[in-house]
């Protein structure tokens, strides 16, 4: 089960792609997420068949977007990310995870999580 997500467009890499992180849930409470690797490159590839047809075409025509990549982070990871804002002056009773990741900081706290990350070699059809 999905918890939180948020996302950061990688332009580290030629082409640059859009990385979303991912927190996952167990069965019960407090169990680590099994990775099933088969089922999240296939969410990888779903996910880039839902984006529109502009994303779809910078991707498979003209190359200029690579695949998007999702990354599991370890549980709390998203709470982590809460503190760091809360810190920085957002009010925690607002908060609210942001959907695009614009802080070197706050992508540092995601990126020292990671446990797992995935692509597709699959190109989403126009």
């Amino acid at each position: 089960m999905l918890i939180d997500f948020t996302s950061y467009a990688d332009v580290s890499t030629t082409p640059g792609h859009y990385v979303l992180y991912w927190e996952l849930k167990g069965k019960y409470n407090n169990d680590i997420a099994e990775i099933d690797n088969k089922v999240l490159v296939e969410c990888c590839y779903v996910v880039e068949e839902s984006l529109n047809n502009f994303y779809k075409e910078f991707r498979s025509k003209d190359g200029s977007i690579g695949a998007l990549e999702i990354r599991v982070v370890q549980q709390g990871t998203f709470d982590s990310l809460m503190e760091f804002f809360i810190t920085q002056g957002a009010s925690s009773t607002q908060y609210k995870t942001p959907i695009c990741i614009k802080s070197s900081e706050a992508l540092a706290i995601l990126e020292e999580k990671v446990r797992s990350r995935f692509f597709t070699d699959k190109v989403p059809f126009l």
